[in-house]
């Protein structure tokens, strides 16, 4: 197998497995199906435009029951679906660099996120610097940031692990970086509370947002224009965003902290916004197929209605309810019910 480069340091050949886009410890604590934060015990649902996937990690049987018709689960799904981490990438680090992000970065991140330790101003710049790189370098959460800024933060992040390793001053590369961010906090709101791993990219203002579990990151890459525009808006917690301090990694983080109801109520919002999009997906989608067999026009809107109620059956257990199979078998029973014969 040929191997790219490393796209960290670009020297060495990109041969570890299961890079991890968003750490680990900040993975478990959102998605542990029993609030423990402990790896392997994750069941993580990857929301797209047109369908769902999940991850699970070492959970027992009654967990997949509760997913899953384990008597419909087929080798073929549970080796290339349920057990592709979405949060992960294979080949686009070396085994060195991969081991230096979690040496300097994500092992003291972790004690400072879990155990309130103190934190050095640079090590939280870079982690979270990190973060919002490789979720845009890796294009599976929906958002890709211009690649001069992913040019900008990933030869700044590898300097900075270069710098660190022997032990030289990192003012200079902090300076050249186009990273600035804000950071909010709600830390009791989880374990096993609705939550979210995802954003949105604004790049007339070159902002972008986040949500992490139970921290929201707003992220700005033009240090001569912190302000957010006044028309800025995120679930409703916009206010508190503007108002909270920027960190650019010269002095101490700041972290705003959020109260649970806000933060709860935020994430009522997501959800709302996000099923807004995925009906105008799915109603795209749906008028595709119903041209693709030979119908004129878009689906009408009874038609659709009836499908969406037989694709989101609360009969059906929600592992099972957005598989290509099923996903066939809803659109031909919908067509069939309303007198069409089937195709």
């Amino acid at each position: 197998m040929e191997y790219n480069n490393c796209l960290i340091c670009n020297k060495e050949k990109a041969t570890k497995t299961n890079s991890h886009l968003i750490p680990s410890f900040m993975i478990a604590k959102v998605c542990s199906y029993d609030g423990s934060g402990k790896r392997d015990k994750e069941v993580m649902f990857t929301m797209t435009s047109y369908e769902d996937k999940v991850y699970v990690g070492a959970v027992p049987d009654t967990k997949l029951d509760e997913i899953f018709n384990q008597e419909k689960l087929t080798d073929k799904r549970i080796n290339q679906e349920l057990k592709n981490n979405t949060a992960s990438k294979d080949y686009i680090f070396c085994p060195k660099c991969e081991a230096n992000l979690s040496k300097y970065l994500e092992m003291p991140y972790a004690e400072h996120y879990s155990k309130g330790k103190s934190i050095q101003s640079d090590i939280a710049y870079f982690f979270w610097l990190s973060i919002v790189w490789r979720m845009s370098i890796s294009k599976q959460f929906q958002f890709a940031l211009p690649e001069d800024i992913e040019l900008n933060l990933g030869e700044c992040l590898n300097e900075y692990i270069e710098a660190v390793t022997n032990n030289q001053d990192v003012t200079p590369i902090i300076e050249k970086c186009k990273f600035s961010y804000r950071l909010l906090r709600s830390p009791s709101y989880l374990p096993n509370r609705l939550a979210y791993l995802g954003g949105r990219y604004k790049e007339e203002t070159k902002t972008l947002t986040l949500t992490l579990g139970d921290t929201i990151l707003c992220t700005n890459f033009d240090k001569q224009n912190i302000e957010l525009p006044n028309d800025y808006t995120y679930l409703g917690l916009e206010d508190v965003i503007k108002s909270a301090p920027v960190n650019t990694g010269m002095d101490s983080q700041q972290c705003v902290n959020i109260e649970n109801k806000a933060f709860e109520d935020a994430m009522k919002q997501m959800v709302k916004e996000i099923a807004f999009k995925r009906l105008l997906n799915e109603k795209e989608l749906a008028d595709k197929i119903w041209n693709a067999v030979g119908l004129s026009g878009n689906m009408p809107d009874e038609i659709f209605q009836s499908f969406m109620e037989r694709l989101y059956s609360e009969e059906v257990k929600q592992g099972d309810k957005k598989t290509a199979e099923r996903y066939v078998q809803v659109f031909n029973e919908t067509l069939e019910s309303f007198g069409f014969s089937r195709q």
